[in-house]
């Protein structure tokens, strides 16, 4: 979904966008004043603004997938040098190889909840802020009275209505998107409180039991 975000506002926002500041034009000649009101009206561009949302919302789920691939590749290492088989031999006697693989394995459901809640947390502080900044919609005209503007200057935008329809719809995305990332937190929450503890979090071709929670199996995936 995010990077669904980032594919449609290099695609489409970088038209629209990229003569915003050029075609806001304001109706006085005072040197300066449309310099200003432009940066009262958009302190921050709105397409760089939902760039780095669309990045800061995907980095907690880059954080946990290198940190899913660490474990994966240090428990190969260890595996391929036969240290594993080694430690399970004298921790577990008794136990069948595949009982004793299925102990090595990590557990990622507390990582991949924390992942969750930052993604949560990261896409609802975005969109505060952008509705503090920019609202839902972008107005077709702006009115100013800042310094240096010596009296009611009216600014107006350029293609407002096509700003306006791309604003929605990154609204939209956000939405879906935080609503999909609460529904997942919810129902990891729920599996894993829900779930026996200490088992591990496998993959259901080592076990055949599958993850306490659906969402974690892409990640536990790159393990096989």
């Amino acid at each position: 979904m995010v990077l669904l975000r980032m594919v449609v506002l290099i695609l489409a926002g970088s038209p629209v966008y990229q003569d915003e500041q050029e075609r806001f034009v304001c109706n006085t000649l005072q040197p300066g004043c449309a310099n200003v009101c432009y940066d009262i009206f958009a302190p921050v561009s709105h397409l760089r603004f939902w760039l780095i949302q669309s990045v800061s919302v995907l980095l907690p789920s880059a954080i946990f997938g290198v940190y899913v691939l660490h474990k994966g590749a240090e428990l190969a290492a260890r595996r391929s040098r036969g240290l594993e088989d080694a430690s399970e031999d004298h921790d577990a006697p008794g136990l069948t190889p595949g009982a004793r693989r299925c102990l090595t394995v990590p557990d990622f459901s507390s990582g991949y909840v924390v992942h969750l809640c930052l993604r949560t947390l990261t896409e609802a502080a975005f969109g505060a802020l952008h509705y503090l900044l920019f609202g839902f919609l972008v107005p077709k005209r702006f009115s100013c009275t800042h310094p240096p503007c010596t009296s009611v200057v009216d600014c107006y935008v350029s293609r407002p209505t096509e700003k306006s329809i791309l604003m929605l719809f990154v609204w939209a995305m956000c939405a879906l998107s935080f609503l999909l990332t609460v529904a997942d937190l919810v129902c990891s929450v729920c599996w894993k409180t829900q779930g026996r503890p200490g088992t591990p979090f496998l993959s259901q071709t080592e076990t055949g039991l599958g993850p306490h929670f659906p969402g974690v199996q892409l990640w536990v995936s790159l393990l096989s």
